[in-house]
Protein backbone atom coordinates (compact mmCIF):
# COMPACT_ATOMS: atom_id res chain seq x y z
CA UNK A 1 0.00 0.00 0.00
CA UNK A 2 1.21 3.60 -0.92
CA UNK A 3 1.83 5.61 2.11
CA UNK A 4 -0.73 8.26 3.15
CA UNK A 5 -0.40 11.88 4.32
CA UNK A 6 -1.66 13.36 7.29
CA UNK A 7 -0.61 12.39 10.83
CA UNK A 8 -3.05 12.00 13.55
CA UNK A 9 -6.29 13.81 13.07
CA UNK A 10 -10.35 13.88 14.20
CA UNK A 11 -12.38 13.02 12.11
CA UNK A 12 -15.88 15.01 11.96
CA UNK A 13 -18.22 15.11 9.57
CA UNK A 14 -20.85 17.61 9.79
CA UNK A 15 -19.36 18.78 12.72
CA UNK A 16 -19.44 15.99 14.18
CA UNK A 17 -20.65 14.47 17.76
CA UNK A 18 -18.22 15.38 20.77
CA UNK A 19 -16.33 12.72 22.17
CA UNK A 20 -18.40 12.50 25.63
CA UNK A 21 -21.91 12.04 23.41
CA UNK A 22 -20.89 9.78 21.10
CA UNK A 23 -21.10 5.58 20.88
CA UNK A 24 -17.86 5.44 21.42
CA UNK A 25 -13.89 6.52 20.15
CA UNK A 26 -12.63 4.59 17.60
CA UNK A 27 -8.66 4.58 15.68
CA UNK A 28 -8.68 4.11 12.16
CA UNK A 29 -5.64 3.61 10.98
CA UNK A 30 -4.32 2.94 7.54
CA UNK A 31 -1.20 4.38 5.34
CA UNK A 32 -4.28 5.54 2.74
CA UNK A 33 -5.34 8.13 2.72
CA UNK A 34 -8.61 7.65 0.85
CA UNK A 35 -8.99 4.81 3.30
CA UNK A 36 -8.57 6.85 6.29
CA UNK A 37 -11.41 9.74 4.47
CA UNK A 38 -14.22 7.01 3.65
CA UNK A 39 -14.06 5.19 7.12
CA UNK A 40 -13.78 8.72 9.56
CA UNK A 41 -16.26 10.58 7.68
CA UNK A 42 -18.36 7.16 7.86
CA UNK A 43 -18.54 6.41 11.36
CA UNK A 44 -18.27 10.14 12.77
CA UNK A 45 -21.72 10.37 10.75
CA UNK A 46 -22.73 7.24 12.53
CA UNK A 47 -22.18 9.06 15.86
CA UNK A 48 -18.32 7.60 16.79
CA UNK A 49 -15.34 9.98 17.83
CA UNK A 50 -13.27 8.89 15.10
CA UNK A 51 -9.55 9.52 15.21
CA UNK A 52 -6.86 8.75 12.63
CA UNK A 53 -3.81 7.71 11.86
CA UNK A 54 -1.55 7.20 9.16
CA UNK A 55 1.31 4.82 10.19
CA UNK A 56 1.63 2.31 13.06
CA UNK A 57 4.03 4.80 14.69
CA UNK A 58 1.06 7.42 14.85
CA UNK A 59 -1.10 4.65 15.88
CA UNK A 60 0.66 3.70 18.97
CA UNK A 61 0.67 7.32 20.22
CA UNK A 62 -2.51 8.07 20.05
CA UNK A 63 -3.60 4.66 21.87
CA UNK A 64 -1.19 5.50 24.28
CA UNK A 65 -2.25 9.31 24.66
CA UNK A 66 -5.90 8.72 24.86
CA UNK A 67 -7.60 4.97 25.04
CA UNK A 68 -9.80 4.36 22.68
CA UNK A 69 -12.41 1.85 22.55
CA UNK A 70 -11.80 -0.14 19.24
CA UNK A 71 -9.22 -0.18 16.36
CA UNK A 72 -9.38 -0.80 12.94
CA UNK A 73 -5.94 -1.45 12.17
CA UNK A 74 -4.35 -2.21 8.65
CA UNK A 75 -2.47 -5.39 8.33
CA UNK A 76 0.21 -3.72 5.73
CA UNK A 77 2.08 -0.62 6.64
CA UNK A 78 5.47 0.61 6.04
CA UNK A 79 7.52 1.03 9.14
CA UNK A 80 5.85 -0.95 12.05
CA UNK A 81 3.28 -2.74 10.72
CA UNK A 82 -0.52 -4.04 12.10
CA UNK A 83 0.57 -7.09 13.26
CA UNK A 84 3.63 -5.59 15.30
CA UNK A 85 0.97 -2.59 16.57
CA UNK A 86 -1.54 -5.08 17.41
CA UNK A 87 1.08 -7.08 19.55
CA UNK A 88 2.22 -3.96 21.39
CA UNK A 89 -1.20 -2.35 22.23
CA UNK A 90 -2.66 -6.02 23.12
CA UNK A 91 0.70 -5.89 25.70
CA UNK A 92 -0.43 -3.09 26.82
CA UNK A 93 -4.11 -3.50 26.96
CA UNK A 94 -5.18 -6.97 26.51
CA UNK A 95 -9.12 -5.38 26.67
CA UNK A 96 -8.49 -3.49 23.66
CA UNK A 97 -10.81 -4.43 20.54
CA UNK A 98 -9.00 -4.21 17.47
CA UNK A 99 -10.06 -5.23 14.16
CA UNK A 100 -7.78 -5.63 11.48
CA UNK A 101 -8.10 -4.05 8.27
CA UNK A 102 -7.11 -6.49 5.02
CA UNK A 103 -7.10 -6.75 1.13
CA UNK A 104 -8.68 -9.78 -0.28
CA UNK A 105 -5.02 -11.20 -0.90
CA UNK A 106 -4.08 -11.12 2.29
CA UNK A 107 -7.23 -13.28 4.39
CA UNK A 108 -4.89 -15.90 5.73
CA UNK A 109 -2.40 -13.49 7.19
CA UNK A 110 -5.68 -11.40 8.60
CA UNK A 111 -6.67 -14.49 10.27
CA UNK A 112 -3.51 -15.20 11.76
CA UNK A 113 -3.81 -11.85 13.65
CA UNK A 114 -6.78 -13.74 15.29
CA UNK A 115 -4.65 -16.05 17.40
CA UNK A 116 -2.46 -12.34 18.08
CA UNK A 117 -5.43 -11.42 19.97
CA UNK A 118 -7.65 -9.63 17.56
CA UNK A 119 -11.32 -9.42 17.72
CA UNK A 120 -12.34 -9.87 14.32
CA UNK A 121 -11.34 -8.92 10.93
CA UNK A 122 -12.58 -7.07 7.38
CA UNK A 123 -11.24 -7.46 4.05
CA UNK A 124 -11.55 -4.67 1.85
CA UNK A 125 -13.68 -3.76 0.03
CA UNK A 126 -15.64 -2.99 2.62
CA UNK A 127 -18.97 -5.03 3.20
CA UNK A 128 -20.37 -1.66 5.65
CA UNK A 129 -23.09 -3.68 7.01
CA UNK A 130 -20.29 -6.63 8.16
CA UNK A 131 -18.04 -3.99 9.10
CA UNK A 132 -20.93 -1.94 11.56
CA UNK A 133 -21.83 -5.26 13.00
CA UNK A 134 -18.20 -6.36 13.58
CA UNK A 135 -17.17 -2.10 14.96
CA UNK A 136 -20.41 -2.57 17.49
CA UNK A 137 -19.56 -6.14 18.67
CA UNK A 138 -15.69 -5.15 19.39
CA UNK A 139 -17.14 -1.99 21.12
CA UNK A 140 -19.03 -4.45 23.18
CA UNK A 141 -16.17 -6.95 23.87
CA UNK A 142 -14.07 -4.28 24.89
CA UNK A 143 -16.05 -2.50 27.46
CA UNK A 144 -17.97 0.38 25.30
CA UNK A 145 -21.52 -0.67 24.83
CA UNK A 146 -23.27 1.89 22.31
CA UNK A 147 -26.41 3.53 23.01
CA UNK A 148 -27.27 1.73 25.92
CA UNK A 149 -27.34 3.07 29.74
CA UNK A 150 -24.61 3.28 31.89
CA UNK A 151 -23.48 -0.08 33.93
CA UNK A 152 -21.19 -2.17 35.64
CA UNK A 153 -19.67 -4.50 33.04
CA UNK A 154 -20.48 -7.27 35.42
CA UNK A 155 -23.62 -6.12 36.32
CA UNK A 156 -24.95 -5.27 32.54
CA UNK A 157 -27.29 -7.45 31.43
CA UNK A 158 -27.48 -6.15 28.01
CA UNK A 159 -23.17 -6.79 27.59
CA UNK A 160 -23.87 -10.09 28.47
CA UNK A 161 -26.62 -10.47 25.84
CA UNK A 162 -24.92 -9.11 23.27
CA UNK A 163 -21.82 -10.99 23.80
CA UNK A 164 -23.29 -14.48 24.16
CA UNK A 165 -24.93 -13.33 20.59
CA UNK A 166 -21.90 -12.19 19.33
CA UNK A 167 -20.34 -15.30 20.43
CA UNK A 168 -22.64 -18.29 19.10
CA UNK A 169 -22.73 -16.61 15.95
CA UNK A 170 -18.82 -16.54 15.57
CA UNK A 171 -18.73 -19.54 15.99
CA UNK A 172 -21.52 -20.53 13.10
CA UNK A 173 -20.47 -22.12 9.98
CA UNK A 174 -20.44 -19.73 6.94
CA UNK A 175 -24.08 -20.92 6.08
CA UNK A 176 -25.50 -20.62 9.79
CA UNK A 177 -24.09 -17.24 10.07
CA UNK A 178 -25.22 -15.90 6.51
CA UNK A 179 -28.69 -17.37 7.17
CA UNK A 180 -29.30 -16.75 10.65
CA UNK A 181 -26.56 -15.34 12.39
CA UNK A 182 -26.32 -11.79 10.67
CA UNK A 183 -29.50 -11.46 11.61
CA UNK A 184 -29.16 -11.98 15.36
CA UNK A 185 -26.61 -9.92 15.54
CA UNK A 186 -28.60 -7.29 13.84
CA UNK A 187 -31.74 -8.07 16.05
CA UNK A 188 -29.50 -7.71 19.20
CA UNK A 189 -28.01 -4.01 18.39
CA UNK A 190 -31.30 -2.85 17.25
CA UNK A 191 -32.88 -4.06 20.98
CA UNK A 192 -29.96 -2.29 22.57
CA UNK A 193 -30.30 0.83 20.79
CA UNK A 194 -34.02 1.51 21.70
CA UNK A 195 -33.42 0.72 25.53
CA UNK A 196 -30.47 3.48 25.31
CA UNK A 197 -32.87 5.54 23.70
CA UNK A 198 -35.50 5.32 26.69
CA UNK A 199 -37.87 2.51 24.71
CA UNK A 200 -37.73 -0.62 26.80
CA UNK A 201 -41.17 -1.80 25.45
CA UNK A 202 -39.89 -1.23 21.72
CA UNK A 203 -36.61 -3.04 23.24
CA UNK A 204 -38.94 -5.83 24.30
CA UNK A 205 -40.29 -6.50 20.96
CA UNK A 206 -37.13 -6.57 19.23
CA UNK A 207 -35.84 -9.30 21.58
CA UNK A 208 -38.69 -10.79 20.66
CA UNK A 209 -37.20 -10.82 17.10
CA UNK A 210 -33.91 -12.09 18.75
CA UNK A 211 -36.03 -15.28 20.46
CA UNK A 212 -37.71 -15.83 17.17
CA UNK A 213 -34.48 -15.84 15.18
CA UNK A 214 -33.16 -18.42 17.71
CA UNK A 215 -35.67 -20.86 17.33
CA UNK A 216 -34.67 -21.02 13.86
CA UNK A 217 -31.46 -20.82 14.27
CA UNK A 218 -31.91 -23.92 16.03
CA UNK A 219 -33.94 -26.04 13.89
CA UNK A 220 -31.72 -25.27 10.93
CA UNK A 221 -29.15 -26.88 13.32
CA UNK A 222 -27.07 -23.69 12.91
CA UNK A 223 -26.89 -22.86 16.46
CA UNK A 224 -25.81 -25.96 19.24
CA UNK A 225 -28.82 -26.34 22.27
CA UNK A 226 -25.98 -24.96 24.64
CA UNK A 227 -26.12 -21.31 22.96
CA UNK A 228 -29.44 -21.03 22.32
CA UNK A 229 -29.85 -21.75 26.41
CA UNK A 230 -27.28 -18.90 26.90
CA UNK A 231 -29.16 -16.84 24.82
CA UNK A 232 -32.66 -17.50 26.55
CA UNK A 233 -31.08 -16.85 30.57
CA UNK A 234 -29.44 -14.12 28.81
CA UNK A 235 -33.06 -12.48 27.25
CA UNK A 236 -34.69 -13.11 30.56
CA UNK A 237 -32.04 -10.75 32.76
CA UNK A 238 -32.28 -8.10 29.91
CA UNK A 239 -35.99 -8.17 30.05
CA UNK A 240 -36.32 -8.27 33.89
CA UNK A 241 -33.58 -5.15 33.45
CA UNK A 242 -35.26 -2.91 30.84
CA UNK A 243 -38.43 -3.67 33.63
CA UNK A 244 -40.25 -5.64 31.03
CA UNK A 245 -39.71 -9.46 32.44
Amino acid sequence: MRAGGGGVRAAAAGGGPDVTDSLGRILIVDDEKAVLDVLGEYFATQGYAVETASSGEQALEAAMRERPDLVLLDVRMPGIDGMEVLRRLRDHDESLAVIMVTANEDVGLARETLKLGAFDYVAKPFDFRYLDRAVAAGLVQGGARPSAPAATDGDDPWKRLALAVFRAARGMSATGRASTGERLESAVLDAMREVGAGRPHAASHRLADVERLLGIATELGDLPAASRTAIETAIAAARKAAGTG
